[in-house]
């Protein structure tokens, strides 16, 4: 009868489920976190690209239509992107002496988007007997090119 009692306890089946199940929520988490920085990384690099192409395209256009060119390319772009964007904050302007440089002009664009995450809402945080609500804070992609022109 002892016998039987002392290899139950040093009965290993079952054990790696055990330990599976007590490491699965961390690994989830941590999937998911690599999941978000990459939809991050991606759209920063497509408000990256798309401020690049419309300061290039509002560069070589020139002056008479360099807003709205430089405007219409970005726009071009963040749509191939797959950014909708409306939801961009696109600024573009031409700085006159630049840098504090007499007569030197740029075209300044600059693009901020707001990052969704793909959990929506509060997060609700259950710690032990009490259970609070966290708010997401909100990070902001921003992306800036400035280009030299001669045309203006």
């Amino acid at each position: 009868m002892m016998r039987n009692r002392k290899s139950f306890v040093r009965d290993s089946r079952g054990q790696s489920m055990v330990e599976f199940a007590l490491i699965l929520p961390m690994m989830l988490v941590v999937m998911f976190m690599i999941t978000e920085f990459g939809r991050a990384l991606y759209q920063y690099n497509a408000l990256t690209t798309a401020v690049r192409a419309g300061a290039r395209q509002g560069v070589v256009s020139g002056s008479g239509s360099a807003i709205s060119a430089a405007t219409a390319m970005t726009d071009s772009v963040l749509t191939m992107g797959r950014i909708n964007p409306s939801d961009v904050t696109l600024t573009v302007e031409v700085l006159n002496n630049y840098g504090g440089v007499q007569g030197v002009k740029v075209l300044r664009v600059k693009a901020v988007k707001p990052f969704n995450w793909a959990l929506k809402g509060p997060m609700i945080v259950n710690a032990g007997a009490t259970s609070a609500t966290v708010d997401k804070s909100t990070l902001n992609l921003t992306a800036e090119a400035i280009m030299h022109t001669e045309a203006f």
